[in-house]
């Protein structure tokens, strides 16, 4: 089995000073860094993460409630749900549900906000773990033990355990589907100080504006360099949350700067639940959906 046959026509990344007129999934700014440091952790969100004419009232109609109950898939202690629940406080405003009322209960945890909000509360406890991974396009590359997972993968019906962790490879699917080999990842969402949903005023799309600490920002030239000399499809790199890939890009040139742009056939929602859920970082622990319900006023 060749893998290199099995991957699509790459999507275009490039620098956004580049002069060349690219649909790109991925666009690297080379605007000079903000020389922001390092982090242990991603900073809880203060405010909103997305910028143009969203409000709150455009995502909370005033009518009835809806209910969301969030069930950790282990069993972890008080405090680790206590930091879960702030964590989705603060997405809750990023995304515009000022007035979500989020408690601790009984080992689980509950989501209480105006309107019809099922969909954005199904999304706001996404655990949204980032990973930046290059693919692997050929058989040389890709150890024996991968092959055979990659050819028993069904994008249709993944696997349900926890998503692999950052220094592993994995094999995942993008929302075609389209099934990849990936590489340990290169960045993670610690390498990430900002999100931001954006209507691009050139594409009238919506994309998610990263920014990047400064090791993150010199980590990201290091790898886009290198995955430039390769040849296709080993010139892409993954962009993951959890277990699913957002979009796999090729890379045209090394991208400096510490400045990212990632689109994807986003509306306005999925575009601010995604960069609610990068700016927040990931969740201590994942949670299952266990429950949502319509309350009529």
């Amino acid at each position: 089995m060749r893998l290199l046959r099995t991957f699509p026509p790459a999507a275009a990344l490039t620098a956004v000073a580049a002069v060349l007129a690219l649909s790109a999934a991925l666009t690297g700014c080379s605007d000079s860094s903000d020389g922001k440091d390092g982090k242990a952790t991603s900073p809880l969100l203060s405010g909103p993460s997305r910028t143009g004419d969203v409000t709150a009232a455009a995502t909370t109609p005033a009518s009835g409630r809806t209910s969301a109950t969030y069930t950790p898939r282990s069993a972890p202690g008080d405090e680790t749900l206590r930091r879960t629940a702030e964590l989705l406080r603060a997405r809750a405003r990023a995304i515009g549900l000022q007035d979500a009322k989020i408690e601790v209960r009984d080992g689980t945890i509950t989501a209480t906000t105006p309107g019809d909000t099922g969909d954005r509360l199904r999304q706001l406890a996404v655990r949204a773990e980032l990973g930046f991974r290059p693919v692997l396009g050929s058989d040389a590359t890709v150890p024996p033990a991968l092959q055979a997972r990659y050819a028993a993968y069904d994008c249709k019906a993944p696997a349900a355990g926890p998503a692999a962790a950052p220094e592993a490879p994995t094999v995942a699917c993008d929302k075609t589907p389209v099934k990849y080999v990936l590489g340990p990842a290169a960045l993670t969402g610690r390498d990430v100080t900002s999100a931001k949903a954006q209507l691009d005023p050139q594409s009238a799309a919506w994309i998610v504006n990263l920014e990047l600490t400064t090791a993150g920002g010199a980590k990201f030239a290091q790898v886009t360099g290198a995955l430039a000399q390769q040849q296709a499809p080993a010139n892409q790199i993954g962009i993951m949350l959890d277990r699913a890939i957002v979009s796999a890009p090729s890379v045209a040139q090394s991208i400096t700067g510490g400045k990212v742009q990632i689109s994807g056939n986003f509306t306005r929602a999925s575009a601010e639940d995604l960069a609610a859920q990068i700016s927040s970082g990931a969740l201590p622990v994942e949670l299952i959906v266990s429950d949502v319900t319509r309350i009529p006023s």
